[in-house]
């Protein structure tokens, strides 16, 4: 018989492993008797920081321009929601309503301070776009009191030291400014910290949104926020003329150490920008863009297409026109698919291609694995014939 040597560690791992089963019975013994909790406190941070959906309300409407309204949400106590999800500057919220049979949903920037979610707060400017099917509807429909719902605020040009330089050089045209409000709140209220030099182009004085507001927080702190204005249809004194390019971008930046350049506003301005940054010679993680949409780069006549749609159990048919995305043709149709970013970027209303061919903008982004078992992006997605798709779960709206 072989003998086999035990150290005192074994010995007593030997020992451990025998009374393993007399120690836990102990422990069972001397717990409470009392009853587990529901939840958990991380669990109850999760609910709040990431909701399945928030209920609003409007509270009031705002007239900034001509063309142009703001409108303070705050919670629908008697839908559930009783307090704001928290949110960082730079943020959007998709919100969803629904305007006869059909189904509204648009991503806009939240252009209150961080702060103000705290305070059941959350506000949202929308600039009418001719033909838009939700900005029309709010400025020329919506009241106070009227119900909406919404996701968790999300966003991904939003500031973190340590991915963006200290000093950032926002860029910002038409309503692409919403963001950079909310922080300029943020900015003075110490809710972030870092600089901020704001290039913000518009082609009219009038077309200017939010500028005692950052008129206030520039004089305010001087040494944090500079807000200069870019006037494109008209020369006036005291306000910089013409486009927002490499030039402009590098005469204002900080020539004594890195910055961050962050940029939001339409297709064309943002489009043109993919032309000037390079020249900057930034490290791509130095440039956040936030684009308001974006057309595919095909011609195409306007036709009309059958969409085969298949939801669980269900399967069900609706018109899909050419010049509209699929996730449009849904929500037209009553259908309130789970989406936030509406540019093919956050992976929300990913689904799954049966059959059919359809052209996608070029900012979709899709993993090798969607590619290769034929996922794509509704959103972004504008059907080129008859289709057949499998779609996720509704949102509640």
């Amino acid at each position: 018989m072989k003998s086999v040597k035990v150290g005192m560690i074994g010995l007593f791992d030997m020992l451990k492993f025998k009374n393993l089963g007399r120690d836990r019975e102990n422990y069972i013994q001397k717990a409470s008797a009392s009853p587990l909790p529901e939840t958990s406190r991380i669990n109850e941070m999760a609910k709040l920081y990431h909701p399945e959906r928030q209920f609003l309300k409007i509270a009031e409407i705002i007239d900034e321009n001509a063309d142009t309204k703001s409108f303070v949400l705050v919670p629908d106590n008697e839908r559930g929601t009783a307090q704001l999800a928290p949110f960082k500057a730079g943020s959007y919220l998709n919100i969803s309503l629904r305007i006869g049979s059909s189904v509204a949903s648009r991503a806009y920037s939240i252009s209150s301070g961080p702060k103000d979610a705290f305070d059941g707060r959350y506000m949202i400017t929308v600039k009418r776009k001719v033909g838009g099917f939700m900005s029309e509807y709010l400025l020329d429909s919506a009241k106070v009191g009227d119900r909406i719902s919404a996701g968790e605020p999300f966003g991904r040009m939003t500031y973190n030291r340590n991915r963006d330089a200290f000093h950032v050089v926002a860029v910002a045209g038409g309503t692409g400014i919403t963001p950079f409000r909310s922080y300029a709140e943020a900015l003075a209220d110490g809710s972030e910290n870092f600089s901020m030099t704001l290039l913000y182009g518009v082609r009219k004085v009038e077309d200017i949104l939010f500028k005692d507001t950052f008129d206030k927080v520039s004089h305010m702190m001087p040494d944090r926020f500079r807000v200069v204005y870019f006037l494109s249809d008209e020369t006036r004194p005291g306000f910089e003329a013409g486009l927002i390019g490499s030039e402009a971008i590098g005469r204002f930046a900080p020539s004594d150490g890195p910055y961050s350049v962050f940029a939001a506003g339409p297709s064309a301005m943002l489009s043109f920008l993919d032309k000037e940054l390079p020249a900057l010679g930034l490290a791509r993680k130095y440039i956040r863009l936030e684009r308001t949409g974006e057309e595919p780069e095909n011609e195409k006549v306007r036709s009309v297409f059958r969409l085969t749609v298949h939801h669980r159990d269900e399967t069900f048919s609706v018109d899909a026109m050419s010049d509209e995305t699929v996730l449009a043709a849904l929500e037209r149709s009553g259908y309130a698919m789970k989406n936030m970013c509406r540019l093919g970027g956050c992976g929300f209303c990913r689904s799954r291609m049966i059959a059919g061919n359809y052209a996608a903008t070029k900012y979709e982004k899709l993993r090798i694995a969607d590619r290769s078992y034929h996922f794509f992006h509704p959103c972004c997605s504008y059907p080129l014939s008859d289709m057949e798709i499998e779609v996720p779960e509704e949102n509640q709206v």
